[in-house]
């Protein structure tokens, strides 16, 4: 990212800013990452509205896939694909390992005989950028999380759970002031509550409310709020805790890896993480068929819907993974709530599916919403910190 030794001042192309070089950081791809402001590298990832949309449909292509799964299985057999599907997504992750596999074979200098073929190909498996120990405590994060979401589902309708789910961009904005301050414009030195007044203040905080009053106009949670208030105070405690995780989970992938992963590292640690919860998840649907529990004929199973899904998933996290690694957590939560109105347009030109004033109000508000977010990372990507601005002046 930028040549040169320790402490010396470098011209970024990419960036086009003169930044110091502190304690100089290899990315193991010949660059340089400067150890004293890695925000920088950050802010150069941000503002990329194709990153952003790209994490939409690609959230939005899982979602309208795995919908025409469940309602050809609904037909063919009259039972869930779920718990299939979502085995089936996580096998589809080691697949992501391909590419860090293939550029650890290429590389010059090892031996070609059978032998060290095979024990290179063991090799590429493994990575010093990450441990061994990491795929697994991020996995039982995430399966802990969209197991409230799902259970969630028991108590509130999908509606007023989707509701009180889009929450999670508030979660990661006050996650984010607290342990990555950098990542949403505030100032490392400040104490815990002025970096909350002035995220509050800031326009990332109005994108992440007319975000939230978007998806609440689309969802129209209050059609859905009737009786059995005891049952719903559940259902949201369980939504507001899988929100809450999404977060945690974003912003601790952020605090532990910033940003020394490259993209073939990304897949090979989702395939990882998909070994582990292919081998979990696995392990309890067999015993599920096997008792009868889970009523699923294989062979009426779409297998061409739940191949595509699983792809489409993968790419999905994929794009998550490598958006935490070049951009901040909360653009990439925002990211995933403008998957809701491309949905609702989608639902509208395939389906046929009848929206009133209020839906089309939400997906207008999201638009700004997506807009001052962009305003703002590309300020941000703009603005010199206080170290250019220093070393310039000197």
């Amino acid at each position: 990212l930028a040549q040169g030794n320790s402490g010396s001042i470098c011209q970024c192309p990419t960036a086009k800013a003169r930044v110091r070089v502190g304690v100089a950081m290899p990315d193991r791809g010949g660059g340089i990452i400067a150890g004293t402001d890695a925000a920088e590298v950050v802010q150069r990832g941000c503002g990329r509205p194709w990153l952003i949309l790209s994490v939409s449909m690609s959230w939005v292509g899982v979602a309208q896939l795995a919908r025409l799964a469940e309602q050809r299985t609904g037909k063919l057999q009259h039972s869930s694909i779920v718990p299939f599907m979502v085995c089936a997504n996580a096998a589809a992750w080691m697949l992501l390992a391909m590419p860090h596999m293939l550029r650890k074979l290429r590389e010059v200098g090892a031996p070609m005989d059978d032998v060290g073929v095979a024990s290179r190909t063991f090799r590429s498996l493994w990575t010093d950028a990450f441990e061994v120990s990491q795929p697994p405590r991020f996995l039982a994060i995430a399966l802990s999380t969209n197991f409230c979401y799902i259970a969630a589902l028991h108590f509130l309708p999908a509606s007023l759970n989707t509701a009180v789910f889009c929450t999670n961009p508030i979660f990661t904005l006050l996650l984010s002031c607290a342990w990555l301050p950098a990542d949403v414009g505030v100032d490392t030195p400040l104490p815990t509550t002025s970096r909350l007044r002035t995220a509050i203040l800031s326009r990332r905080c109005m994108s992440v409310g007319l975000s939230v009053l978007g998806v609440l106009l689309i969802a129209e949670p209050w059609d859905a709020v009737a009786g059995r208030s005891h049952i719903r105070v559940v259902g949201v405690f369980l939504s507001l805790i899988s929100a809450w995780g999404t977060s945690a989970y974003q912003v601790y992938f952020k605090l532990t890896f910033g940003v020394r992963l490259r993209p073939d590292e990304v897949g090979l640690f989702l395939a990882h993480m998909g070994v582990w919860s292919t081998l979990v998840l696995g392990f309890v649907l067999v015993g599920l068929l096997t008792t009868g529990a889970y009523n699923l004929d294989l062979a009426l199973v779409p297998w061409h819907l739940v191949a595509l899904t699983a792809c489409a998933s993968a790419l999905f996290n994929f794009l998550i993974k490598f958006g935490l690694s070049v951009d901040s957590p909360l653009a990439i939560s925002l990211a995933t709530q403008i998957g809701i109105p491309l949905n609702l347009l989608l639902d509208v030109v395939v389906i046929q599916a009848n929206i009133d004033s209020s839906q089309a109000l939400g997906a207008l508000v999201m638009l700004v919403s997506f807009t001052l977010q962009q305003q703002s990372d590309s300020q941000s990507a703009n603005k010199p910190n206080g170290l250019s601005e220093r070393l310039m002046g000197d």
